[in-house]
C-alpha cells in the first residue's frame, strides 16, 4: 500500500514538473493574423482607384444635333478622341488627350458672309477631373485647356474678296456629368479660336467659336 501511494505521488510530481516546463503563450488567445488577399487585376473596378492609370475613349455631338440626325441633316459639332488619365489622389485625376473636332455652321459671318462651312481642328489638351471617390455612381466635373492645331482652312468670298481662316490657337472646355461604373455621361462646352489664315502659320484671332455638346466616354 505504501508503495502504491508513493508511486502515485511520484507520478503527480512528474506531471507538475512537465507542465511547468512547457512553454506558455503570453496571452490566453493569440490575436488572429490578418491574411492579405492577392490583388486580382481582372476583377471589375467600380471606381477610380488611387494611383491608377487608365484610358478614355469618347465621342460627342452638339446638344442640338440629335434632331438633325433624325432629319438626316449634317450636325454642326462632332468630336471623337481619347485621353490617358492618372488618378493622383482620391478626388482628383489629371489627363492628357487629343481629339478630332469638326464644327459646322455660319462661320463665314466673321467676314460678313452667311455661308455655312465646316471647320476642322485637332485639339491637344490637359484635363482635370474631380469625382467622388469609391462610388460606382457619382457626379463629376472636369475642365481642360490646350492648343488647337488647324486641319485645313476655310475660304469665304464676299464683295471685298476671298478670305481664309482656320481653327487655331487656345482651346478650352468644361463639363459636368455622371459616372456610372466605367461610363461617363457629360454635358459641356468647348471653345476655340479662329485665326486669319492669310497671315501665314500664325494669324491674328478673328473670332471665338463656342460649341455645346453631349459626350459619352468609356474608361478602361
Amino acid at each position: 500500500m505504501k508503495k502504491t501511494v508513493l508511486a502515485l505521488c511520484l507520478l503527480i510530481a512528474l506531471s507538475i514538473t512537465a507542465q511547468a516546463q512547457r512553454p506558455h503563450p503570453r496571452y490566453r488567445h493569440n490575436p488572429p493574423r490578418a491574411v492579405e488577399q492577392p490583388y486580382d487585376r481582372h476583377a471589375p473596378r467600380f471606381f477610380n482607384p488611387y494611383e491608377d492609370i487608365h484610358f478614355n475613349i469618347y465621342g460627342e455631338l452638339g446638344h442640338g444635333d440629335f434632331g438633325a440626325i433624325f432629319r438626316h441633316e449634317i450636325p454642326y459639332h462632332f468630336a471623337i478622341g481619347g485621353m490617358a488619365e492618372y488618378q493622383f489622389c482620391h478626388f482628383t485625376s489629371i489627363g492628357i488627350g487629343a481629339e478630332f473636332l469638326s464644327s459646322y455652321g455660319q462661320h463665314c459671318s466673321l467676314f460678313h458672309n452667311m455661308q455655312e462651312t465646316y471647320i476642322h481642328a485637332l485639339p491637344i489638351y490637359a484635363n482635370l477631373r474631380l469625382t467622388i471617390p469609391h462610388a460606382p455612381v457619382s457626379p463629376f466635373i472636369e475642365g481642360r485647356v490646350g492648343y488647337a492645331i488647324p486641319l485645313g482652312r476655310v475660304s469665304c468670298a464676299d464683295p471685298d474678296g476671298v478670305h481664309h481662316y482656320k481653327a487655331m490657337g487656345l482651346y478650352t472646355g468644361a463639363a459636368i456629368g455622371l459616372k456610372i461604373y466605367r461610363v461617363y455621361l457629360s454635358w459641356g462646352i468647348s471653345v476655340f479660336d479662329v485665326a486669319d489664315a492669310d497671315y501665314g502659320a500664325v494669324g491674328p484671332r478673328m473670332d471665338v467659336i463656342k460649341d455645346y455638346y453631349i459626350r459619352v466616354a468609356y474608361a478602361f
